[in-house]
């Protein structure tokens, strides 16, 4: 099998998060150049996006969460998934309001503060709706812990580019007070520190940053 996957994507980290976690045999190569514009990458993906994971039999599956759940499925032995229904269902809640209530209000708050005339107001707006989501999340993790339980879950691949984007906004946008209400996320860093695999996925996030702004400068 083969996944294409960009360093510094989300949606790309989580799936390197669980093949790492899974230790799965898995090649993870960049997408071809050209790719957003390539017929051929649009056959196996047509929304032109990362991650997308190539079986041996040549079927292309896209979307992070089809990836991972596939895995998961196909590869039991070693398990994201909780057994037991509760512990399942808060797993599933973390990465729910990760995404939906932390992702989905960070994301453009990039590229308001980017912008070359800036909205003021918008960019208030995005702040308070982020940190409404920053207080949902926070009431389901525990200080110095993985996201559920005592090792690795969904929940922690799911959690682990959020909090990477999350240290990534507060230095793009000067806000280094942003995590001070909020403990358990602030310090979800000690446990990428002490995970094999999240932490590989965290490092290979830094380089790919490198990347980007060296990239940026390059082109003025």
């Amino acid at each position: 099998m083969k996944l294409y996957s960009l360093p510094l994507s989300p949606y790309s980290a989580r799936v390197r998060a669980a093949i790492y976690a899974k230790q799965l045999d898995i090649e993870i190569v960049m997408p071809p150049e050209g790719w957003r514009q390539s017929e051929e990458f649009r056959q196996l993906n047509p929304a032109r996006r990362v991650p997308v994971l190539i079986l041996d039999d040549g079927t292309a599956l896209p979307e992070s969460g089809v990836i991972v759940e596939y895995l998961e499925d196909a590869f039991p032995a070693i398990p994201l998934r909780p057994r037991h229904a509760k512990d399942l269902a808060h797993v599933r809640l973390v990465t729910t309001v990760a995404e939906l209530y932390v992702m989905q209000a960070l994301m453009p708050l990039f590229f308001l503060l980017d912008a070359k005339t800036i909205d003021s107001t918008a960019v208030t707006a995005g702040f308070d709706k982020l940190d409404a989501g920053l207080a949902h999340l926070e009431t389901l993790l525990r200080p110095g812990a993985y996201a559920h339980g005592e090792r690795i879950s969904m929940a922690d691949v799911w959690l682990l580019p959020v909090r990477f984007t999350l240290d990534g906004l507060m230095e793009f946008a000067k806000r280094p007070d942003l995590l001070d209400r909020y403990p358990a996320i602030a310090g979800y860093t000690d446990v990428v520190k002490r995970d094999a695999a999240l932490g590989r996925v965290w490092q290979e996030m830094i380089d790919g940053l490198k990347a980007f702004y060296a990239a940026r400068a390059a082109k003025g």
